[in-house]
């Protein structure tokens, strides 16, 4: 929209021609738009003229030439205005015209304004990026030697307290304690003597109210308070004695104040109650609570309460008290704090069972439901990281972890910490599938890239934590260059400190990407030729005493002057040769720097650092399974068994169970031809170490893991059905079915009273659920052997036509199978009639007599 001014100009010029205007005759036709200025508009009767009149720059000769009149005359003439002219009209145009031009001058200068930008210094723009781009402070990264001084400083604050009390109260002779409280702490004797005075304060009161003449107040126990000690030197005592771990002390000390007649504060009951629930002393946590408080609890009190109950529960049982307590707190329409909520979900996944970490699901549901509806960026946290461990049989929650990330960092707005970063790293790390471990280096590249300062300083730094979540990710796709590189990268970056250095679990990652890792180059798959005059050849044109041969292994030793000379360049080993020569300069410079072995020329060429690169590697059972697991996917089977027989000695660790079941394992895949006839023997003196192992774990009460005892079984069948030793395998089999028979995989779990399905409002146990009955696993099933497991000795059976031992390898199979149907069945509470009748039909299944 033009303005008014610009406008009527406008359309002056458009619709009257330079002559008319000259004349004044304007014709009404050709400007019908501006007939308003034509008109002659009668005016009222003008107000009375100031003493002092201001003609506006318009002097008596122009005014007459322009035809104005004068208005004081008072005449009806000199009211009215004459018809315009064409000096009238030539005016207004240029008066328009300069307005127009002013406007222009007026946009042009503030053109030229704005492209004239201010110019600032590096030091100025430097400043205002500092302030703009300042990193947030988090809480993870106080300063604990602050902390220390301003503990110490308090400390020193109390003891001045107590020792000024302690003068002023027994300064007097007569009250000063005996030699025998020579040896207490300042605060102890304090404590005693007003014990003491305490008691003849009550034993008078107490004459007083036997007294005949004694006042009805005194008889209703109305007593003016006496103040002994000051109500900041009571703090002080509490204080000194929760510090020296004095629990009679603290008691003594609220003790004495309730009996004195002070009004207890609220911090102070949350200092003792803090004390005992840290120590987890519920008993004593209640009492607290029983005796000081007049009212509800506080949420910090309500909080501490939970966690007394929390930390007196083993650390791998569920806290079933600490859940009843917290849903009795919110019966009563007082929900804990949302730290509370966190410290149940960690206790229950920290029970290292799929119904414990089922409960936290559905804490963490029911929680958003009656408590808190935003968790905080530490719960967040929590629960993405669960996602890196779920329930069920997969290895990750990837999908859930990034709704859970999307969730916090743009629903909410939160901050994302270095432990959430980590968190969902993990979880798409574990999930073993190429595009969520590619999302895991996105997510660490975003890390360090999307939070820096002006000076270009990242907020986070990638942490042990971080790397060994990417290791995680390298090594379930086999990607042994991005491994490689995050171990360079560690290496190069780690500091005389611990904190980030190369550990026992970045090794253990580093072996299994090893093992995990498919070289390009297989020197079986290399057609050798053959001279003419040799043994005929077959179709593919390679010898049959060559294609019947084991695969020659190329010694490392051998090799050891050319290998050294391509070990850890930029291109990943090209062969399983070139694999374990890597591995083995890895171990052995980890030995070296552990002290355990002497390396008077060390095999890594010169590649490694000279320094104690792997001082901070502890070795562990697991360290050393891992490695020798990456001399059973590249080494030939003589040189893993022969280094499964010295690498324990050396390293100085025990075998563990997995160490029996992985060599087992490896010897269930023996290859055909030479590795066959080996490995049996190697099988029996595997067996024998593990038979020891599993009898000691019965007879201690802490057997080993189901489903290891499974794996370790069932190996040895398939390694004696691979060596045809059949009879040994059936009979393995049967003594396996007598010690685990199919009638003890048929009782279920029971179903604690936090798992009802029932449909409620309220109660003690989640009203949302995460979970149901059907997707939480049974962790308590005994061995158990399907079909699959040894379909390769039924194979062999039917190929030696043993019909009674075919019949007792599928009536075992079958057995186990309806067992673990019926036990599912009673776990999900199936209809009585549908379980009783299975339960009989699986039942007439009898084992089939031999022949």
């Amino acid at each position: 929209m033009l303005p008014p001014a610009l406008l009527d100009f406008a359309l002056f010029r458009f619709s009257a021609p330079s002559a008319l205007i000259a004349s004044g005759a304007l014709p009404t036709s050709r400007c019908a738009s501006t007939a308003r200025h034509v008109r002659q508009t009668p005016l009222p009767p003008p107000p009375p003229s100031p003493k002092f009149a201001y003609n506006y720059g318009v002097t008596e000769p122009r005014r007459a030439e322009i035809g104005i009149s004068d208005r004081r005359s008072g005449t009806m003439e000199s009211a009215s205005l004459a018809a315009r002219t064409g000096q009238i009209a030539r005016d207004a145009g240029g008066e328009l015209a300069m307005r127009v031009k002013a406007l222009e001058e007026i946009a042009n200068a503030e053109e030229a304004a704005a492209l004239d930008s201010p110019s600032f210094t590096e030091e100025e723009l430097m400043f205002f990026y500092e302030d703009v781009l300042a990193l947030s402070s988090s809480p993870e990264q106080s300063d604990p030697a602050t902390a220390q001084e301003l503990e110490q400083r308090q400390i020193d604050e109390d003891m001045a307290i107590v020792c000024a009390a302690e003068e002023r109260t027994l300064a007097d002779e007569a009250l000063a304690s005996p030699s025998t409280q020579a040896r207490l702490h300042p605060y102890q004797r304090l404590l005693s003597y007003a014990r003491d005075a305490i008691l003849r304060i009550e034993a008078a009161r107490e004459t007083i109210k036997r007294s005949p003449n004694a006042e009805p107040s005194v008889a209703r126990n109305e007593f003016l308070p006496v103040a002994i000690l000051s109500l900041s030197e009571f703090r002080s005592i509490l204080r000194l004695s929760i510090r020296a771990a004095d629990a009679d002390a603290a008691d003594l000390t609220l003790d004495l104040m309730k009996r004195s007649g002070l009004a207890i504060p609220e911090d102070m009951v949350t200092s003792l109650l803090r004390f005992y629930a840290s120590v987890g002393n519920v008993s004593k946590t209640e009492q607290v609570l029983v005796l000081y408080l007049d009212g509800p609890p506080t949420p910090q009190q309500r909080h501490l309460h939970i966690k007394s109950h929390l930390i007196s529960t083993p650390t791998e049982a569920i806290p079933n008290s600490a859940l009843e307590l917290l849903h009795s707190y919110e019966n009563q329409a007082l929900p804990a704090p949302i730290q509370t909520y966190t410290s149940i979900i960690i206790s229950l996944f920290s029970s290292n069972s799929s119904l414990g970490r089922a409960q936290a699901w559905d804490i963490f549901s029911h929680m958003r439901y009656v408590a808190h509806t935003n968790p905080d960026a530490a719960l967040y946290t929590l629960m993405i990281r669960a996602c890196a461990s779920p329930i069920n049989i997969r290895p990750s929650e990837p999908e859930r972890a990034l709704d859970l990330w999307t969730e916090m960092t743009i629903d909410h707005r939160l901050e994302p910490t270095a432990g959430a970063y980590d968190a969902v790293i993990l979880a798409c790390a574990r999930s073993g599938k190429k595009t969520y471990v590619n999302e895991a280096f996105r997510l660490a590249k975003q890390m360090l890239d999307s939070h820096r300062d002006a000076r270009g300083e990242s907020a986070f730094k990638p942490s042990r934590r971080t790397y060994c979540a990417l290791l995680e990710g390298a090594k379930r796709i086999g990607d042994l260059s991005r491994a490689r590189w995050i171990l360079a990268q560690m290496i190069a970056t780690q500091s005389g400190t611990d904190v980030d250095a190369v550990d026992e679990e970045v090794m253990m990652h580093m072996f299994h990407t090893y093992a995990s890792f498919r070289p390009p180059f297989h020197r079986n798959l290399v057609k050798t030729a053959i001279p003419a005059d040799n043994a005929p050849t077959t179709s593919t044109g390679v010898s049959s005493e060559v294609s019947q041969s084991p695969p020659q292994s190329t010694s490392v030793a051998t090799n050891e002057a050319g290998s050294a000379r391509s070990a850890f360049s930029h291109i990943p080993p090209q062969s399983s040769t070139e694999v374990i020569h890597e591995v083995q300069i890895l171990f052995d410079r980890i030995l070296y720097d552990s002290g355990l072995k002497n390396l008077s020329d060390p095999t890594d060429g010169g590649v490694l650092p000279a320094g104690q690169t792997f001082k901070h590697v502890e070795l562990s059972s697991r360290l050393a399974n891992s490695y020798l697991a990456v001399h059973y996917k590249h080494a030939p089977f003589e040189d893993a068994r022969d280094l499964y027989r010295r690498v324990f000695t050396e390293s100085r660790v025990l075998r563990t169970g997995r160490t029996y079941v992985e060599a087992l394992e490896r010897c269930a895949i023996a290859r055909r031809g030479h590795e066959r006839t080996v490995v049996l023997d190697f099988a029996d003196d595997v067996w024998a170490e593990w038979q020891k192992l599993e009898d000691a774990g019965h007879e201690n009460g802490r057997p080993l893991s189901e489903r290891i005892i499974e794996r370790a079984h069932i190996a040895m069948i398939r390694v004696l059905a691979l060596t045809n030793d059949l009879d040994r395998a059936m009979q393995h089999l049967r003594t396996f079915a007598a010690r685990y028979p199919p009638s003890d995989v048929r009782a279920p779990t029971p179903k604690p009273a936090m798992r009802s399905s029932r449909t409620v409002l309220t109660g003690s146990r989640p009203l949302v659920r995460m979970t149901s009955n059907f997707d939480v696993p049974d962790d308590h099933v005994p061995p158990l052997i399907m079909f699959d497991d040894i379909e390769i000795l039924h194979h062999r059976l039917v190929a030696r036509r043993s019909v009674a031992d075919i019949k007792y390898v599928a009536w075992l199979s079958k057995a186990y199978e309806g067992a673990l149907r019926a036990r599912r069945n009673a776990a999900l509470k199936l209809r009585a009639g549908k379980e009783v009748e299975e339960t009989v039909s699986t039942a007439r299944v009898e084992a089939p007599l031999s022949e």
